[in-house]
């Protein structure tokens, strides 16, 4: 059934333009009447109408005029025309479809031949449309194609069953699928073939959309740093269960982020306590040094000058940090007994007076695979935190050492702090998250710790988790952390 359309009459003379509307009525179409050439161009650029039926014998502005004027204007060009004359001549038909008309209707009408003219224009400029728009879809769907094809991000169609209806070039390439194999297996196989889903609890109710970040994770290596990819669900629609997944790379966003905070909780660290000691020393000797003995006075000028020297050794540390990461990777990755003192060295440091350390001796002479100033800041993130969370600020510190498998290596922490509210325990983990603001009344810090713990563990594929302890009040937090080959 033709749909009904909107039919443009054009003609000077009030008389025809009735009959040709009560001959057209019957067919349904909206009807729009202009006694001029001029007021039928204004009416059709303002309401573009799907045909006009145009008289050639009109003062002013003559149907040939009117036809050649729609045909060059940009929003009436495709608009069918049928020219109505009272000439049968042959040069009066030439001149029309020069003029761009589509068809010719003689007077005196014939109204069986007008409807059937009418209504044959009509249907051929509907299908005209609907294949326009059919190449417009078209078009759009191969730019959209290209655009995926060589898209910087991954993209992939997943079914219900996690399986890949679809994987662009950049997908195939980030889980290590051939261009010519088919998609046989489940996306999360795949994934974890080549990489660490990060968090795993963000993973484990794949592919629940819930808002929470979701990475994978291809480990730092002796000749490769690590790569970062985001993983992005876009929920199905009403009544459909395919779901779109795009894989972003992130590891500049990532690793700029983690060095950033890095080297700020590195500086405090590392400026705070020797400059404690230059400006206690400093201020001694500013307030009493004329009361004092040379004794006195002596062994606090050695304790601030031990300071300034320390100081210095600090400032070279950062220095060295602030080379490039390939300056960095994998040339000295510490021990376990060079964590242990580390360890040791940092309580010191903190003013932690309990700490008891426990190595496995089988794994005292292994390596792991992290940069020392890496596991520093782990270590320290931890145990102030601890000392943050203690209500005399004095926790009671075990750090045991043990092997995990053949290639880990278990750092336990554990503290005899408050611990924490269960709801707030699978939370720590994220950035400027700070359950103490609320839990202890302090806000020191901006929530970055143990955020900033857990994507250098996550970097070389290992694991955190921070929980309550059993056996009596305190957290328990445990790095696993892979041994360096």
């Amino acid at each position: 059934m033709l749909e009904h359309g909107t039919i443009l009459l054009v003609d000077d003379n009030p008389q025809i333009l009735n009959i040709l509307a009560d001959l057209l009525r019957p067919l349904g179409h909206k009807l729009i009447c202009a006694a001029s050439g001029a007021l039928a161009l204004d009416l059709a650029v303002s309401d573009p109408p799907d045909l006009v039926l145009l008289d050639v014998m009109m003062p002013g502005m003559d149907g040939f005029t009117v036809c050649r004027q729609i045909r060059a204007h940009p929003l009436l060009a495709q608009v069918p025309v049928i020219l109505v004359t009272a000439l049968d001549d042959r040069e009066s038909r030439v001149r029309g479809f020069e003029a761009g008309a589509d068809e010719f209707v003689t007077k005196p009408f014939d109204y069986v031949e007008l409807r059937a003219r009418v209504s044959t224009v009509l249907r051929l400029n509907r299908y005209r449309k609907l294949s326009a728009q059919e190449h417009r879809v078209a078009a759009e769907r191969a730019r959209f194609v290209w655009a995926v094809d060589h898209s910087d991000d991954g993209i992939l169609i997943l079914g219900p069953d996690d399986l890949p209806h679809y994987a662009n070039p950049r997908a195939r390439q980030i889980l290590g699928l051939d261009a010519t194999n088919p998609l046989s297996e489940p996306f999360l196989v795949s994934a974890r073939r080549r990489y660490i889903p990060t968090p795993p609890e963000a993973w484990n109710v794949w592919p629940v959309d819930d808002d929470e970040p979701r990475f994978l994770v291809c480990p730092e290596s002796r000749t490769a740093a690590e790569y970062w990819f985001r993983a992005d669900l876009l929920p199905p629609t009403n009544n459909d269960d395919v779901r779109v997944l795009r894989l972003r790379d992130v590891t500049t966003q990532i690793t700029s982020q983690r060095e950033m905070w890095t080297f700020h909780a590195m500086l405090g660290h590392k400026l705070r306590t020797p400059l404690v000691g230059i400006l206690g020393g400093l201020n001694i000797l500013s307030g009493g040094a004329s009361t004092m003995d040379r004794e006195s006075i002596g062994r606090i000028a050695d304790v601030a000058l031990a300071s300034a020297r320390r100081l210095r050794a600090e400032i070279e540390d950062v220095l060295h940090y602030l080379r490039p990461p390939a300056d960095l990777y994998g040339i000295d990755a510490p021990t376990v007994n060079e964590v242990a003192m580390l360890a040791e060295q940092i309580a010191v440091d903190l003013g932690v007076e309990d700490l008891t350390i426990q190595v496995e001796p089988t794994v005292e002479t292994r390596s792991l695979a992290l940069t020392r100033h890496s596991i520093e800041v782990v270590f320290r993130e931890v145990i102030e935190n601890a000392m943050k969370f203690h209500p005399l600020r004095a926790p009671s510190i075990i750090c045991s050492m043990q092997l995990t498998g053949t290639a880990s290596l278990t750092i336990e922490l554990s503290d005899d702090g408050p611990g924490l509210p269960p709801e707030h325990l699978p939370h720590v983990w994220r950035p400027y998250y700070q359950a103490e603001r609320n839990f202890t009344g302090q806000v020191e810090g901006m929530g970055l710790g143990l955020a900033l713990v857990a994507r250098i563990i996550h970097a070389v594929g290992g694991q955190v988790e921070l929980t309550n302890r059993t056996d009596t009040r305190g957290t328990l937090v445990t790095l696993t952390v892979p041994l360096a080959v």
